[in-house]
């Protein structure tokens, strides 16, 4: 949030998250405690104390319906059924109008896979190597959005028509309009070259893909197998490439244990899907940029 919640805005905004948990699980014990988390354009989060299984606490997600749904699906169906620690969903709730719903989830805690500014632990692109090389197998495809390049190419074009129109609209500073300006050539000759980006990313079977995977989504839990990553905000997710999550991802680690499930895969080919992921990162950042400035917000995504 851009501002301090009052206790009245907290009610407000948390109550909804309570009646609706009542309703998908009734008999539920009342709240000990409600904390709001996030509160943007995209979703309100926060988190109920004492209300879940065994007084446990859960965090309540409001999100429009298809993304609840989506994100329902990837953790009751996807990631329940490999062998890899996942939080739990309890469930998403239609609001009566159909447009939002509540998601809930078990409250994983706050301890965060990296600090801001650190890049993924060896770790991390180990376990994201085993869940790419297993949900590649599930029978899923046909109930995920596809995320591969073509759906990039689109956010390149809806980016673009964002800043070509923004520079006409807009009062730029002596330093943004030739920012913009330099952004939008860069984008034309991406375009222009957008078969060697689809080319790169050859060689990786599709599957399963996150494509929001930054530090703040991705949780960790000590297990006594040893640490589980718990990747939250499943809501962009879909099946396409692998390089939509190997932004900043180790690519020896990641080839590593790729390589025992699709064996014939090549370390330079990990390593061209590691560059495609920054490219792809980049691209959804300017993106959302470009939302945020067409509702006059000033948050941060």
């Amino acid at each position: 949030m851009s501002k301090q919640a009052s206790p009245e805005q907290i009610v407000e905004k948390t109550r909804p998250a309570v009646q609706a948990w009542l309703r998908l699980h009734p008999g539920s014990s009342e709240p000990s405690g409600i904390t709001l988390l996030k509160n943007t354009l995209r979703s309100t989060v926060c988190r109920i104390e004492g209300i879940g299984p065994g007084g446990s606490g859960i965090v309540a997600k409001r999100c429009p319906r298809a993304e609840g749904e989506l994100e329902a699906f990837i953790y009751r169906e996807v990631l329940d059924r490999l062998s890899i620690e996942a939080v739990r969903c309890y469930g998403f709730f239609e609001e009566g109008s159909g447009e939002y719903g509540w998601l809930f989830l078990e409250d994983g805690g706050i301890k965060r896979v990296a600090d801001k500014g650190e890049s993924f632990p060896i770790a991390f692109a180990h376990w994201l190597a085993l869940l790419h090389g297993s949900a590649s197998n599930l029978p899923i495809r046909g109930r995920l959005p596809e995320r591969g390049p073509a759906w990039y190419l689109e956010v390149l074009r809806t980016a673009r028509r964002g800043l070509c129109q923004g520079l006409f609209e807009r009062n730029w500073g002596e330093l943004d309009r030739p920012a913009i300006e330099t952004t939008l050539v860069c984008f034309e000759v991406l375009e222009q070259n957008w078969h060697v980006v689809e080319e790169h990313c050859e060689g990786l079977p599709w599957t399963l893909v996150h494509c929001d995977l930054q530090s703040k989504n991705i949780l960790t839990r000590h297990t006594p197998s040893g640490v589980a990553f718990l990747p939250l905000d499943w809501e962009d997710a879909g099946w396409g490439t692998p390089a939509a999550d190997l932004a900043e991802i180790d690519a020896v680690s990641y080839w590593s244990t790729a390589r025992k499930t699709w064996a014939s895969i090549e370390l330079r080919r990990v390593e061209e899907q590691v560059r495609c992921g920054v490219l792809f990162k980049i691209l959804l950042a300017v993106g959302w940029e470009m939302i945020r400035l067409a509702a006059g917000s000033e948050e941060r995504r």
